[in-house]
């Protein structure tokens, strides 16, 4: 996915200073007002006002203007629906890559593409073909994977998302519109995306990492869906937690 993004502030001290108007004297003379001390807004945290608050640095600056994948070792996407109206079912993918053209000094104009392959991971302790004699796949996650009533990977191999506008919430929210491919059917999808900042480590050398969360609800329905309805919920819930790591090839420029 080719994605962009944006969070928050702090709180601030209050300085209140006067002189005494019945005096005529101001602040010069010998009966000035003495001017109240410095004080703190206090927090919860901290309810007698005593420790100094900062704005926290801004989370897009140092962070590159470039190209940058995704770091799949440290990347998370899943599918939620409800099961009999009686719980979630989490499905978690396995197999998935993004590439993202992130703009730190205009994240509106950042774009986002990715492929998904149609496998997923998902707890099933019982024994799968005990319980499904007549079943054509060895396992449950099999199953999931590549029948049409579920995901449908047999006939149709990938997922795919290309966005086509990304638009700021925040400092560090955002929405990422964009069109998606899922059982040959292709829908616009917005994503609410988080901007989590900006890392370096030594094992990447100059590159940036870059974090973002993003999160969807797609109707199975609106792409052609409608197995085991009442089952099933229609609404399906799309989430997605990872890193991207600039292209070695890019310049590391930082942002203004």
């Amino acid at each position: 996915m080719k994605l962009s993004y944006l969070l928050l502030g702090g709180a601030s001290a209050l300085l209140l200073t006067a002189c005494d108007p019945s005096t005529g004297t101001g602040t010069d003379g010998p009966d000035a007002a003495t001017p109240p001390a410095e004080t703190a807004v206090p927090d919860a945290a901290d309810p007698a006002g005593t420790t100094e608050t900062s704005a926290p640095a801004d989370k897009l600056a140092g962070a590159a203007d470039a190209t940058y994948s995704l770091e799949k070792s440290h990347a998370f996407l899943s599918a939620t629906f409800m099961h009999n109206g009686l719980s979630e079912y989490t499905l978690d993918f396995t197999d998935f890559d993004a590439t993202l053209d992130f703009m730190a000094s205009d994240p509106a104009s950042s774009t986002l593409s990715a492929t998904v392959q149609p496998r997923v991971n998902v707890k099933y302790p019982a024994n799968y073909k005990a319980g499904h004699p007549d079943s054509e796949y060895e396992n449950w996650p099999d199953a999931l994977s590549k029948d049409t009533r579920f995901i449908g990977g047999s006939e149709y191999p990938d997922i795919t998302f290309v966005s086509t506008e990304v638009s700021k919430t925040g400092d560090y929210s955002g929405t990422v519109t964009g069109d998606l491919t899922f059982l040959g059917v292709t829908n616009p999808v917005t994503l609410d995306v988080t901007y989590n900042g900006v890392g370096n480590t030594s094992w990447y050398g100059e590159r940036d990492v870059i974090g973002f969360d993003a999160e969807t609800t797609i109707s199975r329905s609106a792409f052609g869906q409608e197995s085991l309805e009442g089952v099933i919920s229609d609404d399906v819930v799309i989430k997605f937690s990872g890193e991207f790591l600039q292209d070695e090839t890019e310049a590391a420029e930082p942002a203004e």
